[in-house]
């Protein structure tokens, strides 16, 4: 049996820098599912740099991406980090703290959006199947009300997990503090250390 794997999200699912020749965190977890699991993983990936969550929420409109969620044995989202660039870009020109919390709310209502389609697309009695959300680091640790935002946020974000399928990928305790180790020259994407250490997080959540 070949097992499903649909990576939905923005640059952090395409590999957006991890080197020319270097995979990202998605064909990491590939490799991990079909060592951990012993049968071989088909990987399709909806995916662009720059997508906001709105973005991201819109792929699951498109028919062919809807016919990947409803064979996935695993899903994976990666969202928010495009609209976290904005606000902190925003926040620095205006010093208005309200954006954050604005830019918050709407990334959480798309999550819950997606994972809410995805139910949808599954249909009444689906194959069991797992949704791996991502947490937010923290690419900006010199700047305070930004890691203020993030906590805020994914604290918030945790109450994705009471939905049935759904667990919570924490890469901001993993890259907490290891900024310089896991980001890449541009100080906002996941080297390649970056993207194994999220390949293991995503692991340790196991596959049920």
């Amino acid at each position: 049996m070949v097992l499903q794997y649909t990576a939905l999200g923005d640059s952090l699912t395409t590999g957006r820098g991890s080197g020319l020749f270097s995979a990202g965190f998605v064909q990491r977890f590939r490799g991990m599912m079909e060592a951990d699991l012993k049968s071989k993983t088909a990987v399709s990936v909806f995916a662009k740099s720059g997508l906001d969550t709105e973005e991201i929420l819109g792929l699951l409109s498109y028919p062919y991406v809807q016919k990947q969620i409803q064979a996935a044995d695993m899903i994976t989202i990666t969202g928010c980090g495009n609209d976290l660039i904005e606000s902190v870009l925003s926040y620095q020109s205006s010093q208005d703290e309200t954006i954050f919390s604005r830019a918050s709310a709407h990334c959480h209502e798309n999550f819950e959006k997606m994972i809410a389609q995805i139910a949808k697309i599954k249909g009444a009695d689906p194959s069991p199947y797992a949704i791996r959300v991502f947490n937010l680091y923290n690419p900006f640790p010199g700047i305070g009300i930004a890691d203020q935002w993030i906590t805020s946020f994914n604290s918030h974000l945790k109450t994705l997990a009471s939905a049935p399928h759904v667990k919570i990928a924490d890469v901001y305790s993993v890259f907490k503090g290891k900024e310089q180790e896991y980001l890449s020259f541009d100080g906002v994407h996941p080297n390649s250390s970056g993207y194994q250490a999220m390949a293991e997080v995503l692991r340790g959540l196991g596959y049920r």
